[in-house]
Parts: structure tokens; sequence; C-alpha cells
């Protein structure tokens, strides 16, 4: 057991020292190679990784013995995997709010940041339940683990982890901002109903338009 804990420490160490190289200045292969101690194929495999998390990305390149060398940079905007900053942060900044603003602006803030996250997702398209899978495709891609169920006309997005744990446990009223981003990618009213106690679960429901219920309800009865 040892040997293996050994081993993820030395891939992370690695994986981290590379990332310092390039934030320092691009560079290529061998020269990545050289400063690490580490040969060009580990290299290779670490950049590949680092570029399908898009966090590394083919910046030029220059001229080789052979043939051209590719220049490798870290992406701009990238989400470096080492940091911790962002929920702490995020966390102390939804506290200010909450403290400094009265209960109907801080849920005011909440939905419109929630609208505001929904207009950098693609907009779903089609009927209700189109727009509901759309939106958690969407949910998916930000971390969620959500899942739908459907009764009695009543649609259900759930998750039993929270993709903003740490904030939802400090500040419950942040799940309003989960609300409003649903409700902007279907078109359709959304009700919070989170679990916020120990770790926090995620619930929300959509009631279909009557037509579109009744149409599933006489599918499902043979009628229709």
């Amino acid at each position: 057991m040892a040997e293996i804990r050994w081993n993820r420490e030395g891939h992370r160490g690695t994986r981290d020292r590379l990332l310092r190289m390039l934030l320092r200045e691009p560079q290529t292969v061998e020269r990545i190679a050289e400063g690490l101690g580490i040969t060009r194929n580990a290299v290779r495999s670490q950049l590949a990784l680092l570029q399908r998390e898009g966090t590394v990305e083919v910046r030029g390149e220059v001229k080789g013995s052979r043939r051209p060398a590719a220049v490798y940079g870290v992406r701009a905007g990238a989400d470096l995997p080492s940091s911790k900053a962002y929920p702490a942060v995020l966390t102390h900044l939804v506290n200010v709010l909450a403290d400094r603003d009265e209960p109907r602006e801080f849920a005011a803030v909440m939905r419109d940041l929630g609208k505001s996250v929904a207009r950098t997702a693609p907009r779903p398209e089609g009927g209700p339940r189109q727009r509901i899978e759309g939106a958690v495709d969407f949910l998916r891609s930000l971390g969620s683990l959500a899942e739908l169920s459907e009764e009695n006309g009543t649609v259900t997005i759930s998750s039993d982890g929270c993709p903003l744990a740490q904030v939802v446990t400090s500040e419950p009223r942040t799940c309003k901002a989960m609300e409003s981003l649903i409700s902007q990618l279907t078109g359709l009213p959304v009700q919070e109903r989170c679990d916020h106690r120990g770790h926090p679960s995620c619930r929300f429901e959509i009631r279909l338009p009557e037509d579109v219920a009744k149409a599933r309800a006489r599918r499902s009865s043979g009628r229709g």
C-alpha cells in the first residue's frame, strides 16, 4: 500500500512542477523533460492529460533538428487543478452578501446570478422534457450528479450530492441561484426543495404544463 501511495504523490508532484514550468514560460517537450529529469514520453503523457482537461494548449512551434517542435503553455483563463481558492472565496463572498443585503435583495442577487450563469449555457431546444434534459446535461457539466424522475406531471431534478456543498452549508439560500438557472434554461417554473442539512443534496421540482402532462398520461394508459 505504501508503494502505491508514494507513486501517486510522485505523479502529482511531477504534474505540479510541470505546470509551474509552463506558467513561467511556454516550453517544448525536450526542455520540460530536461527541467524535470524525466523521459520525453512521460512528459507527453502528462501533457496529453492536461490538454484533455483544458489546462494546457499548444502555443506554437520552434525549429528542431529533424522537424518543428511544439511549444506548450497554460491556456489563458484555465483553472489550475491544484487551486482550492474558489470554494473558500465563493463561500465568503456569499456570506458577505447575505450579511450586507436585506433578504429580498439577497434573493434577487441569487436569481440574477442564476440568470447570468444560464447565459453561458447552450440554450436547450424542443419541448419541455427536452429542455429539462438539456438543463440537466449542463448541470452535469458543472459537476452535478443530477438525475431525473417524473411523477404525476412533476419532473424532479435530484442529486445525492451538491456541487456547491461548501457554499450551501454556509448559506442555504444559495440554492436559489440554481433554481433560477434551471428556470432560465427550461423556460418553466422551478421550485427548490433541497436538503441543506449535513451533506447537502439537490432537489428541484418542475411542474409540467397541463397539456404535456395529460399527453404523457394518455400514452402511458395506452389511450393515445
